[in-house]
């Protein structure tokens, strides 16, 4: 399994959006599991299942890592194709505008092997430079490195 999944399309965006989809994510990333099983723990009826089970699969969330035959029917074990999925930071981009810069987005090339090293300087750097009054206007943000992948 993977460790990201960077989604690149909106039809992949919108099967994962389902909050029931997240829900078969999350159990099946426990280990691989039928549609039958889900089921029978969710207590819901396996075409159901089996429906967004299909969803996920066409679009490349989850896949099937084996298949056993049981009583002359295959069984089918699904598992997430990675153990977490984020949207494309371009992908919901909204302007045709090429010129305007991204004032949130920075583009950075690290080496695997210096990435521990930048992970922990970056770690030191926010701690430095965080906040904790609460009279000057404070705003939240989150930073993730994720891997760049161009289209």
């Amino acid at each position: 399994m993977k460790k990201l999944l960077v989604i690149n399309d909106l039809y992949q965006l919108k099967s994962v959006s389902d909050p029931f989809r997240i829900e078969l994510l999350s159990l099946l990333s426990e280990h691989p599991k039928t549609g039958q099983m889900l089921a029978d723990e969710l207590g819901i009826p396996r075409a159901k299942i089996h429906y967004h089970l299909n969803e996920l699969l066409k679009n490349d969330i989850i896949h099937v890592v084996k298949t056993v035959e049981k009583n002359s029917i295959i069984q089918k074990f699904y598992q997430p194709v990675a153990e977490k999925v984020v949207p494309n930071i371009n992908l919901l981009k909204y302007t045709q505008e090429e010129k305007k810069k991204d004032k949130m987005s920075y583009h950075l090339k690290v080496k695997e092997k210096q990435l521990p090293q930048f992970r922990k300087d970056l770690r030191k750097f926010v701690k430095e430079h965080s906040t904790k009054k609460e009279s000057d206007k404070v705003l939240d943000y989150k930073i993730q490195i994720l891997p760049y992948e161009e289209q």
